[in-house]
């Protein structure tokens, strides 16, 4: 007879595949690296785009739908679209690509995270409060990309990004270290409410 093979939790791996991404792009929105960075940065947006995606289709076979989503919704949309982007920047020298694009994508993000906001209170009261400031920085960054908020709202938001990645790095850690070790090392506190 044949042993079925069962899939290891990979939520953690694609959170800091999220965080991999991310973090790099924040910095280089916040202007602490020059865009001649930004040709390393598209390797660190595919890679992680890459784990997260791979992370997230191995959780929808475990059955995981809390983490598999995000992590294909952001695989894709936070960091292949703006590697795909850089790649594109690079190509075509220096034209100007209109931010109300990348403003249109970040406020759909937005309208989706409060229902992950929400769905992440079923998890814990750190997850739900990380979900919430994601939330918050995704909206600020939308609509100032759009134009309706000034540019003050685009770093501020870019702050948050910066927040709630560190939190999603403490996180992964106690995903990973909580399940290893079968009992909670690094706390990430009660759900707020339940089913």
């Amino acid at each position: 007879m044949e042993k079925e093979t069962a899939w290891a939790n990979p939520s953690a791996a694609g959170i800091i595949g999220l965080c991999c991404a991310i973090t790099p792009l924040v910095i280089l929105k916040l202007g602490w690296v020059g865009p001649e960075g930004a040709p390393i940065l598209i390797g660190w947006l595919i890679t992680g785009g890459l784990l997260q995606i791979v992370a997230g289709i191995i959780e929808a076979r475990r059955g995981g739908l809390l983490f598999s989503t995000p992590l294909l919704i952001l695989g894709f949309t936070a960091t292949i679209a703006p590697a795909i982007g850089e790649l594109v920047k690079i190509w075509i020298k220096g034209g100007a690509v209109p931010p109300t694009l990348s403003g249109v994508g970040f406020i759909v993000i937005a309208i989706w995270a409060i229902a992950l906001f929400v769905a992440s209170g079923l998890v814990s009261k750190f997850l739900f409060f990380l979900m919430g400031i994601l939330d918050l920085a995704l909206w600020l960054l939308g609509l100032s990309m759009l134009g309706v908020l000034g540019q003050g709202s685009d770093m501020l938001g870019s702050y948050l990004l910066l927040v709630f990645l560190a939190g999603m790095i403490y996180v992964a850690c106690a995903l990973f270290l909580n399940e290893l070790f079968e009992k909670e090392l690094l706390p990430i506190g009660k759900p707020v409410f339940t089913k």
